[in-house]
């Protein structure tokens, strides 16, 4: 019987900047519980661990030494108001949970590992932004391939630009990014696209744009997972990180997609279908309803992938 991993904790639930912003840290943990209890009615094996803070060195292989110091030690983040040393540390520990993950599938553990709170696509080098502190996929995927030799492909169906992840990851050939994202929202990148450095873009317009609705909804986010997955075909990737962002979603408050979440469904089935035996890194990154559908499309999105 197939099986995955989820990494967690419930210290997630804290992740909370103020009771009013958009980031509410009790979606991981309502994804975790939905998804456990998916997989006791579909007759799945979901293994929960424990995040591992990482190393130091770690952060610093895409981060500034300055930068990592005044969030891990100062307390310090323009994403939030004053010092929240309680935020900090668990900004590292996002960063260690994706990398425990990651771990797991080096280690041939599992084909399939869960971190809904990983995939934090917008931090940069040397300051945060998007309500993402550290990168934790660039730096997983420099650690799979600057030690273990293996190409990474990162697809980034979240409903803003992957812009950290990919400015991180662009000097090295053994990654490629490939982001699926709203024109014209934060943070107003991914409208150009770079294969002969393995950047891929597929910027959809915003429901208001007068075009015709191929732009957004189901079939346009299916026609760019069709995509990537015929990108794959040249790049040959050893592993695939995932960013799921659920912001697409046609309720959510911060854009204009129009998925469902059968759409989203549909993804994760495509993509079990065509690369069944590729590793996977599946994290949450971005999506604003914390107690309905950004849980529920996390959890449904795992479910299907195992």
């Amino acid at each position: 019987m197939e099986h995955a991993i989820i990494v967690h904790s419930p210290e997630y639930a804290n992740w909370v900047f103020d009771p009013t912003h958009p980031t509410q840290g009790r979606r991981f943990l309502h994804a975790r519980n939905q998804l456990m209890l998916r997989a006791q009615e579909r007759h799945l094996n979901v293994y929960e661990i424990e995040p591992q803070m990482p190393h130091t060195d770690d952060l610093h292989s895409v981060h500034d030494m300055s930068y990592v110091y005044d969030v891990t030690v100062r307390g310090e983040s323009t994403e939030w108001n004053g010092q929240r040393h309680d935020l900090g540390e668990l900004a590292k520990l996002f960063a260690g949970g994706t990398l425990t993950a990651l771990d797991t599938l080096i280690d041939f553990k599992t084909r399939l590992a869960v971190h809904f709170a990983g995939a934090k696509h917008h931090a940069m080098r040397d300051y945060s932004s998007g309500f993402c502190i550290f990168n934790d996929f660039a730096i997983a995927a420099d650690i799979a391939t600057k030690d273990y030799g293996l190409r990474v492909a990162i697809l980034d169906i979240d409903a803003h630009h992957g812009d950290g992840v990919e400015n991180l990851t662009v000097d090295n050939p053994m990654v490629l990014t490939y982001s699926i994202h709203e024109k014209g929202i934060f943070p107003g990148t991914g409208n150009e696209s770079d294969p002969a450095r393995n950047i891929y873009n597929y910027p959809l317009v915003p429901k208001d744009h007068n075009v015709a609705n191929t732009g957004k909804g189901d079939d346009a986010l299916i026609a760019g997972v069709s995509d990537f997955i015929h990108v794959l075909d040249t790049f040959k990737a050893d592993l695939i990180f995932i960013t799921c962002g659920a912001d697409g979603h046609r309720e959510d408050p911060l854009s204009s997609l129009e998925y469902s979440v059968e759409g989203y469904v549909g993804i994760a089935k495509l993509l079990r279908q065509h690369h069944p035996d590729v590793p996977k890194l599946l994290g949450g990154a971005g999506g604003y309803l914390p107690d309905t559908r950004t849980p529920e499309v996390w959890s449904k999105f795992a479910t299907e992938l195992v």
